[in-house]
């Protein structure tokens, strides 16, 4: 299986965590089979809104969610 990763954004309600306030105005940016493209997205995203303190961008490992215990082997 591919080793797939989400980057999307929204805004928050604290931006120390992860609590988004409006799930209809999510921004998904896209899923990308490698970490290395999903940073990129992540970080080309999130500096577009770094003044925005309520803004925040993740990069989420839906490989890691799809397979847990291959995670859990090591691999």
């Amino acid at each position: 299986m591919s080793r797939l990763h989400l980057v999307f954004g929204g805004r928050v309600k604290d931006p120390q965590g992860l609590e988004f306030t409006d799930l209809d105005k999510i921004d998904l940016v896209g899923i990308y089979d490698n970490y290395a493209d999903a940073e990129d997205a992540w970080r080309a995203q999130a500096q577009r809104t770094v003044d925005d303190a309520e803004m925040k961008y993740v990069v989420v490992h839906l490989h890691r969610l799809l397979e847990p215990e291959v995670e859990t082997k090591g691999a």
